[in-house]
């Protein structure tokens, strides 16, 4: 099974793992780090970066996004040089919203400064049709996957995909391991197997156009629908009326049941499969309809953007291995944070562990929470922080 699944993808060797993309995650930084190495990020990162960081004792330096003004969604990093002190360098693409990076280019930024390059890829299982981005697996040192977001198969399955020399296919074996537990479920690992079996079989080509006919009837209704790199993600945006992405996931469920992927403050994000059909399509076009006509417009557009990641290198084991206190949100000013604070999905970090919280942070994860966002990392808006020594 392993050896079609690297077949399929142009890995030289893969491996199906049933611990989700976050086990990938702890097997690739595992793998390629040793503690106290620096590993440069995407600031989309996954959660589970942060978390391998702190347990395993690596460092980390975050780039900052662009943004699309928009749509408010993390969109590309911002330039970034690899400096000799990086070991290991991993990017979050396709990221929740359906946009890619040029893997291409920076594997050969990576090959050149001789480090290498970790991709989660975990909403790109899908990437082998031509509809698509390329998948990282044919450019990146290690790709992560989850065969469960956009395939068919079982929650926790998921793929390794390993490249080239600077990996040693040894360390990737500890690492899962280490990691994975000894008692894998077999349905879950067949189901993985089942997945690619059907990926190789699909024929994209009437989702992806009824994906585009969605899109259109999306923007008759006067809603504004994200041009992305995965079409069959649809980002629809609700700025224009005074209704946040969660107001509108919530009422998808209650009353239409229809579930979302994701909400966030101005969007809400679904994931349209080769098994959604005309019927699903038109009673989401119907519940939108229905959830707008009565809804006010927006006399003032929200331009508020998560602020800015700190450029600073980040221990998270600082935070991670101390006593912590739980202290009001407005009181967390200046304390080292005792674990990450994210809005999940998508799971990105707002604070990463051990770094010293700013205001601007305290102020945007405040405004998440009165508009019904689902946090980690905050109870009864108090933050967990480092205890002051004395």
């Amino acid at each position: 099974a392993n050896k079609l699944l690297a077949e399929l993808y142009g890995a030289d060797t893969s491996f199906i793992m049933t611990g989700g993309s976050t086990l990938g995650v702890h097997a690739m930084l595992s793998a390629v780090l040793t503690p106290g190495d620096t590993l440069l990020a995407g600031a989309d990162c996954h959660m589970s970066v942060i978390n391998t960081c702190a347990v395993c004792g690596f460092k980390l330096r975050l780039v900052p996004m662009h943004y699309n003004e928009e749509f408010k969604v993390p969109t590309v990093n911002k330039e970034f040089d690899i400096t000799p002190d990086i070991k290991a360098v991993l990017m979050t693409s396709p990221n929740y919203y359906g946009i890619s990076k040029d893997i291409e280019s920076l594997a050969a930024k990576c090959r050149a400064a001789g480090v290498p390059l970790l991709i989660d890829e975990a909403h790109g299982a899908h990437f082998i049709s031509s509809y698509f981005p390329q998948t990282a697996a044919r450019y990146a040192d290690m790709v992560c996957q989850s065969a469960h977001k956009t395939l068919n198969a079982l929650t926790g399955a998921a793929y390794l995909h390993v490249n080239g020399s600077l990996v040693d296919i040894n360390r990737v074996k500890r690492a899962l391991c280490a990691f994975g537990t000894s008692s894998p479920s077999y349905p879950i690992a067949a189901s993985a197997d089942i997945a690619r079996a059907e990926l190789e079989a699909l024929d994209y080509r009437e989702i992806i156009k009824s994906c585009d006919e969605l899109r259109e009837a999306l923007k008759k209704l006067g809603l504004r629908v994200l041009e992305n790199d995965d079409r069959t993600r649809v980002v629809i945006n609700f700025n224009e009326y005074d209704l946040t992405g969660f107001e509108v996931s919530d009422r998808l469920s209650e009353q239409f049941g229809i579930d979302a992927e994701m909400a966030d403050l101005f969007n809400i994000v679904l994931i349209v499969t080769p098994y959604n059909n005309k019927v699903d399509f038109e009673r989401l076009i119907d519940a939108l309809g229905a959830i707008t006509a009565g809804a006010e417009r927006r006399r003032m557009k929200t331009a508020f953007l998560p602020p800015s990641v700190t450029t600073d290198i980040i221990s998270p084991s600082l935070g991670w291995y101390k006593k912590t206190e739980l202290v009001p949100l407005d009181e967390s000013e200046g304390r080292i944070a005792g674990t990450l604070i994210s809005s999940y999905p998508p799971g990105t970090a707002i604070v990463v562990t051990g770094e010293t919280i700013r205001k601007e942070s305290i102020e945007y994860i405040k405004s998440l929470i009165a508009a019904g966002a689902v946090l980690t990392g905050v109870k009864d808006s108090k933050a967990e922080v480092v205890e002051w020594k004395g």
